[in-house]
């Protein structure tokens, strides 16, 4: 599970309403009066106003605004803006990774008409103190998205650029489709016994993929499940997604009292109740004490061959075995399930908006990762993918570089001293 601290990634969509994202559905007028505006050359931030300008507001009638607007922010929380080199940035990969991926995959009229009107950056993310958690982004009405923390973004860590940013827009994106065509009822079902809307933050991506889930922000609600299933397909590298789909094919029970000897050796960190993952799997999770040494303690723990104490039972060969899953109707796994959830989705995206999601994470992968002339994946020696991003070409130049000078290249334009 992804972590800042004490804090727990939070995405929130504001409104699930039918309606639609565009006020101007023939696309003439801007509903935005200043578009056609002259910019101030004199200003320091005028190419990347311009940059704006060309790439969002006159192609996609959309106004994005990275200088912090607090009439526009949530009052309760205390933000921050983003530096202005940040926000450059921020405007190149987001054209790059994603208005350029939908444009030329699903089809420029697509984005007219359901991109959002506004995008808002902030530098800062949302911190929840009471639930421990921090809000990335939030999709208001099929109108707005709200972008936090672009003051964290490191273009030279691709993790990182899709945990806390475009996994974060596919995923607020992905609400405004929904906003506007409902998405298939039935999907609420296929795992309303295990949502927690309550207590999602405190359980680890082990466990719910296990379930069913592709994050523990999936396992909140029906309608965040499925927007992150969209999400994270889009994002995970094939590695990572192949890790993910193994790792939900193992199941998870709940114990009590159980190996109190191996407890007593823990930490105090551990004792305190803090999550612990020992050699076998086990996620430890203290539970109340009742004085001396009787302690009661709640693990939650994949399904493997265990003897009558509890510990593991290898095989022949040393390794643990893991055990079918038994507690779901149909003897299914978490992959199955994700897997199921992923059909619907992508046939509900085919068939209402001709959206191809294999076509559009193919496109995402590969501009995001180096391929080689055959098609393939370059690997490090790690076996890891390449950042394409700041992958040194022979040439000594970047990609990241190549794509701040489409912002760069309207300083000509501006006055000399």
């Amino acid at each position: 599970m992804k972590k800042l601290n004490i804090f727990v990634v939070m995405l929130v969509a504001l409104t699930t309403l039918n309606v639609t994202s565009c006020s101007d559905d023939d696309f003439t007028d801007s509903i935005f009066p200043s578009v056609n505006e002259t910019l101030d050359r004199t200003v320091y931030s005028f190419p990347l106003d311009t940059f704006i300008k060309v790439n969002f507001q006159e192609p996609y009638n959309m106004r994005y605004l990275y200088r912090l607007q607090d009439i526009g922010s949530d009052m309760d929380y205390n933000l921050t803006p983003c530096s202005y080199d940040q926000c450059v940035n921020l405007a190149v990969l987001n054209k790059y990774l994603w208005y350029d991926v939908y444009r030329d995959v699903v089809g420029q009229e697509f984005l007219k008409k359901y991109s959002p009107r506004v995008m808002h950056i902030i530098g800062s993310p949302a911190y929840n103190p009471t639930s421990g958690t921090i809000k990335l982004g939030t999709a208001e009405g099929g109108l707005k998205i709200t972008l936090f923390n672009a003051e964290s973004l490191k273009p030279d860590n691709i993790d990182n650029l899709n945990e806390y940013f475009f996994k974060t827009m596919h995923h607020e994106f992905s609400h405004i489709l929904h906003q506007n065509v409902n998405y298939p009822q039935d999907f609420n079902l296929i795992s309303s016994t295990f949502y927690n809307s309550a207590g999602w933050q405190d359980t680890p991506d082990s466990v719910v993929l296990g379930q069913g889930f592709v994050s523990p922000y999936a396992s909140s609600q029906a309608r965040e499940d499925w927007v992150e299933v969209i999400a994270n397909y889009i994002v995970k590298d094939s590695i990572t997604w192949a890790h993910m789909l193994d790792g939900a094919t193992k199941s998870w029970e709940v114990a009590t009292d159980v190996n109190y000897a191996h407890w007593k050796n823990c930490d105090a960190k551990v004792k305190k109740g803090l999550a612990h993952r020992d050699s076998v799997g086990y996620y430890w999770k203290v539970g109340t004490t009742s004085g001396g040494d009787t302690i009661t303690i709640q693990v939650s723990r994949k399904y493997i061959q265990r003897n009558a104490d509890g510990y593991a039972v290898p095989d022949a060969n040393g390794n643990i075995v893991y055990l079918s899953v038994v507690d779901r109707t149909g003897n299914e796994t978490g992959k199955d399930v994700i897997l199921k959830k992923l059909q619907m989705v992508r046939e509900w995206l085919a068939v209402n908006f001709n959206y191809d999601i294999d076509k559009v994470r193919d496109a995402v992968q590969k501009k995001q990762y180096l391929y080689d002339d055959k098609g393939y994946m370059v690997k490090d020696s790690n076996g890891r993918p390449i950042n394409l991003l700041t992958y040194r070409r022979p040439d000594g130049t970047t990609l990241m570089e190549e794509l701040r000078k489409q912002v760069d290249k309207y300083k000509e334009l501006m006055p000399t001293k």
